[in-house]
């Protein structure tokens, strides 16, 4: 919980409605005030604006987190600690760190037990009473969440465009890259899904959401009841198979969620696993409780996709070759996962894992 710090919290109705603007504009606006601030961590996106924005604000550097073999970036909490700035601007308030053992939300509360005010981001599907509405009402599934009380804790502004602008943007490429505008217009992005996560979002902020959030589902003729989330393993019948298998059934139990492997018959792929090496992953899925299925599908990203929106998965996670002769050739799976899933977390599981 914050403790002498005041937080401030810029809280988007959906992706791309303009909270880091936002954030960063505040941050300027006190910069210029005499304020001591300094950017401890920001997702501009490589959008113009946002770019622009974060203009001559002093950043810390990013650390390294190494995981699975790999370096990720991630806010340098000690660097950021030993600054003394007066304010600083942390981006992604719901990130966790790769291995789920830190959240980004506990580093914030860190900062402010400190003494320092804190600027941050977090989507409305990223709360935890509200993301299980957004999941069902987007099909996207649950992503990572921040408690509700933690937000409360100190002022909270909505940040919000009607659902015409936000596409408009999207559109135009304002808020994804070129390659990932269908997608997410298709899905995520349609007109009524923004429409109903800017009301859960206002919801929210007046504390109706156990009313507007169960009118909303009814809307759509789901149920009120919530349902438990889905850790969605596509496997192609590789080597490495059974460490993505694994790895989606330790996230599983991290997450409290049930396991559905999912085995995508591509009519456009290579030559199909053998019966016996499906048969194996069959019968470690079962054993560890969880779900089995083959699915047919021209491509497997699209069928593993559409599995994943059915069901409201939490997290898909999918192996990806050593060499990268396939993925130029037809493109990585978890790339276009990505597009056809913005808004659910994925982990890829290396050859070499």
């Amino acid at each position: 919980m914050a403790g002498s710090g005041q937080l401030t919290t810029f809280l988007g109705t959906a992706p791309g409605v303009g909270k880091t603007y936002a954030m960063l504009t505040e941050g300027r606006r006190r910069a210029e005030a005499g304020e001591r601030v300094v950017v401890g961590w920001v997702e501009h996106h490589d959008r113009p604006d946002t770019v622009a924005q974060l203009g001559d604000l002093e950043v810390i550097p990013a650390g390294r987190v190494n995981y699975r073999g790999h370096d990720f970036e991630e806010m340098d909490l000690p660097a950021v600690m030993a600054s003394g700035a007066d304010l600083v601007i942390v981006d992604e308030l719901a990130h966790s760190l790769p291995d789920g053992s830190r959240k980004r939300w506990a580093d914030v509360g860190d900062l402010l037990t400190g003494g320092t005010d804190i600027l941050t981001t977090v989507n409305v599907a990223n709360l935890v009473s509200a993301r299980d509405y957004a999941a069902r009402i987007t099909g996207a599934g649950t992503v990572e969440s921040v408690p509700d009380e933690f937000v409360r804790s100190g002022e909270v502004v909505l940040v919000d465009l009607p659902a015409d602008v936000l596409r408009r943007r999207i559109a135009a490429g304002l808020v994804y890259s070129a390659d990932r505008v269908g997608g997410a217009l298709a899905e995520y992005f349609r007109a009524a899904n923004l429409e109903a996560l800017s009301e859960l979002g206002k919801a929210w902020l007046e504390g109706t959401l156990d009313q507007v959030g169960p009118e909303l589902l009814s809307r759509r003729g789901l149920t009120s009841e919530p349902s438990r989330p889905v850790v969605v393993a596509g496997v192609s019948g590789s080597a490495w198979s059974e460490a993505v298998i694994r790895r989606a059934m330790a996230l599983a139990c991290e997450d409290d969620a049930d396991l559905l492997v999912v085995h995508a018959r591509s009519t456009d792929g290579p030559v199909r696993p053998k019966a016996d090496a499906l048969d194996r992953y069959r019968h470690l899925t079962e054993e560890m409780g969880g779900s089995y299925s083959e699915v047919d599908g021209e491509r497997p990203a699209p069928a593993i996709a559409e599995v994943a929106r059915t069901r409201g998965a939490s997290r898909v996670v999918v192996g990806r070759h050593r060499s990268r002769l396939a993925e130029l050739a037809r493109g990585s799976v978890a790339r276009q996962l990505h597009r056809l899933l913005p808004g659910t977390p994925l982990e890829e599981v290396h050859e070499t894992s």
